[in-house]
């Protein structure tokens, strides 16, 4: 006799639900969907029990025909598509005709609904996946749908449930996504009978997000409208200030559809390379206009991944975007905002060196040719990270006006800003884009010093024997000198002190953590060469350099924060300061 049995409908359910029903969040997701495509402009939503007790969702959308609602509990029933071509232009959230059926195999459920041109509505309800009843019931234009009791009936999936608080979370998050996809509908989130979120529906997105992200948050996002030859970027991006230590500010959507996605979170964090500190991530809101034929959806049972057919140039489309935005505003950390905005000028080929007291070398500044390594900035893109602006700058040229605990400077912007300037910070962003600037032009300015010896351990020397042609190419030389020796023969131009033992140290451990030669290595690389080359705290400053400091920082591409993303200045207004002393101006 044979073994292989076809699985009964109920059984099929309910492993169907396994994949698309994983959490109450999904089951709002999907019903809160529906309603979208419904076309509705009002969507209700309320939440009891982390969604395991009751989830009700309404809407005033195009409701079903009497004769449709028996069909939207059967399996691969759906209006959204008719044969498999459809696939590749779906634009509607819903298609897969799975939702209702796998959510009905494991609840009580219940949905009511009336299209305009009927009189009576029409009441379905089902029970573990069992027909109840279906009748005419009274109903207001649109769809209502309760479920009850989810997973009453697959007591392992109820056993693996999470806290209520944690399926609330879940849920809460879920809503605030199609709000922000869909301003012009209005939501309206209550859980346990507390409002959660209600946005208004006025179509602005600025609206939706403020009520997502919060006001106070909001004042920090910048605008960002872009067009490139693939995708049409809108939404908002966050200044530097918003930062938070995972990505739960972040939400991205293609089509209008949210997703998750490495390529666009990857395409962001490298728009704010050297802005923002390492393990640092920016708030945004990012929507994706993009040709359906270019984007697979149908690749995850719930929709929450997706596939682009054009990854590479997608990548470098969103990361010109998010920089484009970035560039065209004022990154300060300030009290008060600076409006002042110039054009850049490009840097003349000024020796940093010469901004602080030089140690006496055997040899004079010599150019060594060098190729940068090409070294992609992530899977996603081939384009080496060394990349020089030219973009509108709005850091303005400002005026010394002294120096602070000899740490910071104090200076004034035309426009009457009280800029504090951390001299370190903003020297080691000057001498970092200045070696990236000579590595870009295939040469780097070194001088020859006097010979120094490094003995180290035999991990040491063996990570710093297989990196040597690489630290060469930054401005390093190095000779072996047999039993875990080397010689150190010359450094970058700008560097007023030769290594120590400490410094190289530190850096054969960044060659330990990461491979030679890729990104993350490169930049943690010139981030530290730039951080031990700088001045330092507690170190007086002529008037002079601090006027060949503060322009060679305006020069810069990225002047408001160091290599590492720490500020460089804090920028305080004229109103402000009127504010705080209670002058009335």
């Amino acid at each position: 006799m044979g073994k292989i049995q076809l699985l009964d409908n109920v059984t099929a359910n309910q492993i169907a639900a396994g994949e698309v029903v994983e959490r109450p969040a999904a089951v709002v997701k999907e019903l809160v969907e529906n309603a979208i495509d419904a076309g509705a402009s009002a969507i209700t939503i309320q939440i009891s029990g982390g969604g395991l007790e009751s989830i009700r969702v309404s809407d005033d959308g195009s409701g079903m025909a009497a004769e449709d609602v028996p069909l939207a509990l059967q399996r691969h029933a759906t209006s959204k598509i008719k044969s498999a071509a459809d696939l590749a232009v779906v634009t509607s959230l819903g298609f897969r005709g799975e939702a209702l059926p796998s959510i009905a195999a494991v609840s009580r459920f219940q949905l009511t609904t009336r299209q305009p041109e009927e009189l009576v509505g029409t009441e379905i309800v089902v029970h573990g996946g069992q027909l109840i009843k279906i009748d005419e019931a009274g109903s207001p234009i649109g769809t209502e749908i309760r479920v009850e009791g989810l997973f009453y009936n697959t007591p392992a999936r109820l056993k693996f449930s999470k806290s209520e608080g944690a399926e609330n979370a879940r849920i809460t998050d879920t809503v605030q996504r199609l709000a922000l996809a869909w301003p012009e509908i209005s939501f309206n989130l209550t859980v346990n009978e507390k409002s959660q979120l209600v946005t208004v529906g006025n179509g602005k997105l600025e609206d939706a997000a403020a009520q997502v992200l919060g006001r106070q948050n909001m004042r920090q996002m910048l605008p960002l409208e872009w067009q490139g030859s693939l995708v049409e970027l809108s939404g908002f991006v966050a200044k530097p200030a918003l930062v938070r230590a995972n990505r739960n500010l972040q939400y991205f959507f293609v089509n209008r559809r949210p997703v998750r996605s490495p390529l666009l979170s990857d395409a962001l964090q490298t728009a704010y390379h050297t802005l923002l500190p390492r393990n640092r991530f920016p708030a945004a809101v990012l929507l994706l206009k993009i040709d359906p034929q270019e984007v697979d959806v149908n690749v995850h049972p719930a929709k929450r991944e997706i596939r682009f057919s054009r990854e590479r140039d997608l990548y470098r489309q969103v990361l010109a975007g998010v920089k484009d935005a970035l560039q065209q505003t004022d990154l300060g950390f300030e009290l008060g905002v600076p409006r002042t905005s110039v054009v850049r000028e490009n840097p003349s080929n000024v020796n940093f060196y010469e901004l602080l007291p030089r140690q006496q070398t055997t040899a004079q500044n010599s150019f060594i040719s060098v190729q940068p390594p090409e070294m992609p900035v992530s899977k996603f893109a081939t384009e080496p990270l060394i990349q020089q602006g030219g973009a509108i700058s709005p850091f303005p040229r400002l005026q010394p006006i002294g120096q602070y605990l000899a740490t910071y400077l104090l200076a004034q912007s035309e426009a009457g800003e009280l800029y504090v300037v951390d001299q370190h910070a903003a020297h080691e962003r000057i001498l970092y884009e200045q070696l990236k600037k000579e590595l870009s032009q295939g040469s780097i300015t070194v001088q020859e010093v006097i010979p120094q010896t490094f003995e180290l351990d035999p991990l040491a020397a063996a990570a710093l024997e297989k990196s040597l042609d690489f630290f060469a190419t930054l401005g390093l030389t190095f000779e072996t000198f047999g039993n875990n020796t080397f010689i150190l023969r010359s450094i970058p131009a700008f560097s007023h002190r030769c290594l120590n033992q400490d410094d190289l140290t530190e850096i054969i451990a960044v060659v330990r953590e990461e491979a030679a030669g890729t990104t993350v290595f490169f930049e943690r690389t010139l981030q530290m060469m730039a951080c031990k080359a700088a001045i330092k705290a507690n170190q007086l400053m002529e008037r002079r350099e601090m006027e060949t400091l503060l322009e060679r920082l305006a020069d810069t591409d990225g002047p408001f924060t160091c290599p590492h993303g720490r500020p460089t200045v804090l920028v305080f207004s004229e109103q402000a300061l009127a504010r705080n002393f209670r002058r009335h101006t």
